[in-house]
């Protein structure tokens, strides 16, 4: 990570250019941005936040936290920044944000070995699978970290 300070906030429907980009950037399935700003300004639920370093938004994540669930609905990391140690950070931020939630859930390619492997590095545990669960069919692991001893 750099010397920079990281500024995690809300995430504003004028982030939504960048945040898409980031999207189109590491995801085949993006999330478009109508989904955004019904997280943004519908779900009573979501917690959309923007991680910004030097005041340039280089990542983003939407999580809901549902009753005792905390669930990490997306999370990303401009390619340019990763594998400089903000992924954890910002998951660690999240973690932080999930208040009474006894557990938080996400779920993630089978083929995307490098989160699985910062999720497991998180606590995190493979719980079951979402047989094609994504628009190619490939399989979503889903994945689970007790947040209440």
């Amino acid at each position: 990570m750099t010397t920079s300070i990281p500024n995690i906030r809300p995430m504003r429907e004028e982030d939504l250019d960048t945040v898409l980009g980031i999207e189109e950037k590491v995801f085949l399935e993006p999330w478009s941005r109508r989904s955004y700003m019904f997280e943004i300004y519908s779900n009573r639920y979501s917690i959309p936040v923007v991680l910004e370093v030097d005041n340039q938004i280089i990542g983003h994540a939407v999580v809901w936290r549902l009753f005792e669930e905390f669930h990490i609905a997306t999370i990303a990391i401009a390619p340019e920044h990763q594998g400089k140690g903000w992924g954890k950070f910002l998951m660690n931020a999240l973690l932080g944000m999930s208040d009474a939630a006894e557990y938080a859930i996400l779920e993630v390619r089978k083929s995307n070995h490098r989160a699985i492997r910062l999720y497991e590095k998180l606590g995190f545990k493979v719980t079951g699978v979402r047989h094609r669960y994504y628009q190619n069919g490939e399989d979503a692991l889903v994945m689970r970290k007790d947040l209440i001893p």
